[in-house]
């Protein structure tokens, strides 16, 4: 038709914008039905409805780790703004993050912040390892450098929930005490707290780290890239000789040693050794005494097998002599070893390592008290494995604490030896004679079955209780008659006699 021209239909806008909503919701959907994954934030089916287990209150449910996780891969963008707005306050989508009624995030956690301190529900998620939960999760919503983000919320400033005295996204120093600590934050955390503490940065404690990790090390707790240098400089002294170390239980030890230790198997920071490097046996957490790496007395069996820390030796036999005379107990010998004390922490590591403040194991120090009277006692910790100047072996080197035998019924002059040297030295009347002189055997006139009922008890004190005479004569010696008081005896070798 002449003048006229072909004309084509007009779209109103509000299709357009259909157009573009439409768009935005296939390139949401066709991403995360069948072949989605875990760091992909695209999660509609092709009907337009959120995937299975997308939202789940209050865990979260599977947007919580796909968020996280795609934040990450992306260096700090993400997927949601595309749908949910640059703010996360709804966008396209006009569904807000904050402010969705079916309780989106925290909001419907009980506790999320108004609990006694440090064991806020947001500070122990804060801390978990990335996922669903880690301080990049927080970064989602509370910006890169935690000042307020999409949330308007500022973890950094009076008006966030740190305070002004912090600055920064955690209590303010010394984050390391009670209620809060980083002790326990996951280490995968660490390139979130490298942003701030970095190698030489001002937030750091002086000198730390002391020395700088190779370029490109990646963050870490314990690797010269955060305020930590290697394994010795962990949040504790090394040696780790305090009560707080003793004391650590089943329920305590994930939060407090957990992070770096692991009991068995591989500890979560390489340079940490594990509990088993000094507990043998078991568990230190389950078995709070020294039957984790000992038997009580030391069997040879069951819990560290014939070695160190379990040799029996004669340890039954010495155990067996506690009376209230002679209180026998691991800290007889072993004075100055026992749990707790430093010089046990050191010779505890039965495995040689890097650690050079570990001694050998197996010491020996005596109370003064078994001093005998030719001086201190000593220990020969080589191939002897005998003791020396002992009370109650008279002074006399002992056999071999793990081989060696003693008859006492026979082996008599093993402990007693003649002259006034030693505190149970014999030396009156005619023991030269009889027992030097004609080497006879001290049975000939002290009767074995008889021996004074404090023979082996009270052996603390330097007298010889007793006394010996009540242990001559009798159906297996010799002697058929003794007078205590005159001293005189008829043995049957010869006639009467005054001793």
């Amino acid at each position: 038709m002449p003048g006229s021209r072909k004309t084509r239909p007009s779209w109103p806008f509000p299709y357009l914008l259909l157009l573009v909503a439409a768009a935005f919701a296939a390139g949401c959907s066709t991403a995360n039905t069948t072949n989605g994954d875990a760091s992909n934030a695209n999660h509609l089916d092709a009907s337009g409805n959120s995937v299975s287990g997308w939202v789940v209150v209050p865990t979260g449910g599977s947007h919580t780790s796909s968020a996280t996780l795609n934040y990450t891969a992306n260096g700090g963008s993400f997927d949601c703004a595309n749908c949910h707005g640059s703010d996360l306050s709804g966008g396209i989508s006009k569904v807000s993050c904050y402010q969705n009624p079916a309780g989106c995030h925290h909001d419907p956690v009980s506790g999320w912040v108004a609990v006694p301190p440090g064991t806020q529900n947001h500070g122990v998620s804060a801390k978990k390892a990335p996922g669903s939960s880690g301080f990049v999760s927080c970064q989602i919503c509370h910006g890169y450098s935690f000042s307020g983000g999409g949330s308007q919320v500022s973890c950094t400033n009076t008006a966030g929930c740190h305070g002004a005295a912090a600055a920064s996204p955690h209590p303010a120093e010394p984050w390391r005490g009670s209620p809060y600590t980083h002790t326990n934050v996951d280490p995968s955390n660490a390139p979130v707290c490298a942003q701030c503490h970095f190698p030489g940065s001002p937030n750091n404690p002086a000198n730390h780290p002391a020395a700088q990790a190779p370029a490109g090390t990646p963050p870490g707790c314990f690797n010269n890239t955060l305020c930590h240098g290697t394994a010795a400089e962990a949040p504790h002294p090394v040696p780790y000789n305090d009560s707080s170390h003793y004391t650590v239980t089943t329920a305590t030890f994930p939060a407090n040693c957990g992070t770096c230790h692991a009991v068995t198997g591989t500890s979560p920071v390489s340079a940490a050794p594990l509990c088993t490097t000094c507990h043998v046996a078991a568990s230190p957490l389950t078995s709070l005494n020294c039957t984790s790496c000992h038997a009580s007395p030391p069997s040879g069996g069951a819990p560290a097998g014939a070695a160190y820390p379990n040799v029996p030796g004669a340890h039954a036999t010495h155990i067996a002599l506690n009376s209230a005379g002679t209180p026998i107990a691991c800290d007889t010998c072993h004075n100055g070893l026992g749990g707790g004390t430093l010089n046990h922490y050191n010779r505890a590591n039965n495995v040689p390592g890097e650690n050079a403040l570990r001694v050998p194991p197996g010491d020996v120090a005596l109370l003064v008290t078994y001093n005998a009277k030719t001086g201190a006692s000593l220990f020969d910790n080589s191939a002897a494995l005998n003791c020396s100047n002992v009370s109650c072996h008279g002074g006399q080197a002992t056999p071999n604490w793990q081989t060696g035998t003693l008859d006492v019924n026979t082996q008599c002059k093993n402990c007693h030896a003649l002259g006034t040297a030693q505190y149970n030295s014999y030396y009156s009347g005619e023991h030269q004679f009889h027992v030097v002189d004609e080497g006879l055997a001290c049975t000939i006139c002290h009767n074995t079955t008889t021996l004074a009922v404090n023979h082996f008890t009270t052996l603390e004190t330097t007298t010889m209780e007793g006394p010996a005479s009540a242990t001559i004569g009798g159906t297996d010696t010799a002697i058929t008659s003794w007078d205590p008081t005159t001293k005189s005896c008829t043995p049957l070798c010869h006639g009467a006699r005054i001793w």
